[in-house]
């Protein structure tokens, strides 16, 4: 018994699913990446492993850092703003470069995952650039005494602050710059490299203070790109999720009152046969032997009986008695089917799908019975 489903009755939809990666350099090494001056060719003497480095860097710099003519049409990755693109995506003379293959990435990392730890730095992502736990900025001045403060964001911009007080216990710093004042959580100072590290972005409101990028991550490449400073051992620990897309199949099948009730029991139909055939069964090698032969029979009618009897007790009825008869129904169902297994075909008639239902539900001749099968792809 089939029935065709209309379209209606059939929905999709995509939802992505992620898993967590753990990757180490003892499974993907860093490779380090320069350019050098000269021919294409004469570049190529160099390489780790078995790939060249000035040509892996001149490609990187081609495709994601083509920065003086990009625009949303020839550049890849993310990015939070095009028109500050340069600062952005900055390349160095050296880079450091971790690929991963795409069956550990699948359709694209998962923007927000990545947790990249080098040398007790750790690194994160937002917006395609790789920053990290704790923002760092430039720091060109500090005079605890003059209380004044000078730093440099990412962009270059410099930024004159005033210090109204520091706290060297708890690293809470209330500093002004240009007029507007906010309180800042210090986490270091390093005078040596001129750099000062924060517990939150810097948030002074109307001004825009970027923390410094070590580099970009192209998610639907698998792709790292580190700038020089920000890789001090080849040894690493990278944290981060991939994304597969699941689709899922909902499909709403209708048995309406009378439908699919039609029992094959041989005691509720009237078989009516025609006659019979036999035919030499098709030899397969090592399956099937050529020998042997099938017997089948031809139908010529099959209909339901009009009436039931029943050997216990005194019952008998027509099958439309169901309303007024159904407590004494000696078969205890009149002969109803039972619901356990539906199957989907294709326009072809291939069977595509089997949903098994977790216990038969009787298919009462006076309901209407609705299921809903899913299944992923």
């Amino acid at each position: 018994m089939l029935k065709t489903i209309p379209k209606s009755s059939v929905s999709r939809r995509a939802f992505p699913v992620y898993k967590q990666w753990e990757v180490t350099n003892a499974d993907y090494q860093i490779i380090s990446a320069s350019l050098e001056s000269g021919l294409f060719d004469t570049g190529s003497s160099n390489k780790q492993g078995n790939i060249f480095t000035t040509p892996l860097y001149r490609s990187i710099k081609a495709k994601f850092y083509n920065t003086s003519s990009a625009t949303v049409f020839n550049i890849f990755g993310n990015y939070e703003n095009i028109s500050n693109i340069s600062n952005e995506r900055e390349i160095s003379n050296t880079i450091y470069v971790l690929k991963l293959p795409q069956s550990k990435y699948g359709e694209q990392i998962k923007q927000g995952s990545i947790s990249f730890e080098n040398d007790g730095v750790i690194y994160s992502d937002r917006d395609g650039n790789l920053v990290s736990n704790l923002p760092q900025y430039n720091l060109s001045s500090i005079d605890l005494e003059n209380e004044t403060i000078v730093i440099t964001d990412n962009d270059g911009e410099i930024f004159n602050g005033t210090i109204q007080s520091f706290d060297l216990n708890t690293g809470l710093m209330f500093v002004i710059f240009e007029g507007i004042s906010d309180t800042v959580e210090v986490v270091n100072v390093d005078l040596q490299n001129g750099v000062i590290r924060t517990a939150l972005e810097l948030n002074f409101p109307g001004l825009d203070i970027d923390e410094l990028v070590f580099g970009n991550i192209f998610y639907d490449e698998g792709l790292f790109v580190f700038k020089e400073d920000a890789i001090t051992q080849p040894s690493y620990n990278l944290n981060y999720r991939s994304t597969k897309t699941i689709y899922e199949t909902e499909v709403l099948v209708s048995a309406r009152a009378g439908e699919f009730n039609y029992s094959q029991n041989p005691s509720a139909i009237n078989l009516t046969l025609s006659g019979s055939y036999t035919y030499e069964v098709t030899p397969v090698t090592n399956e099937i032997v050529g020998t042997d032969s099938k017997k089948y029979k031809v139908v010529q009618s099959k209909t339901r009986k009009e009436y039931f009897t029943g050997s216990i007790g005194s019952v008998s009825g027509s099958w439309e008695d169901y309303f007024t008869s159904s407590s004494v129904d000696p078969t205890g169902s009149y002969l109803a089917p039972y619901i356990t297994t539906i199957g989907l075909y294709d326009d072809d008639g291939d069977m595509v799908a089997i949903a098994k239902l977790p216990t038969p539900i009787k298919n009462l001749p006076d309901y209407d019975m609705n299921f809903i099968v899913r299944f992923v792809t």
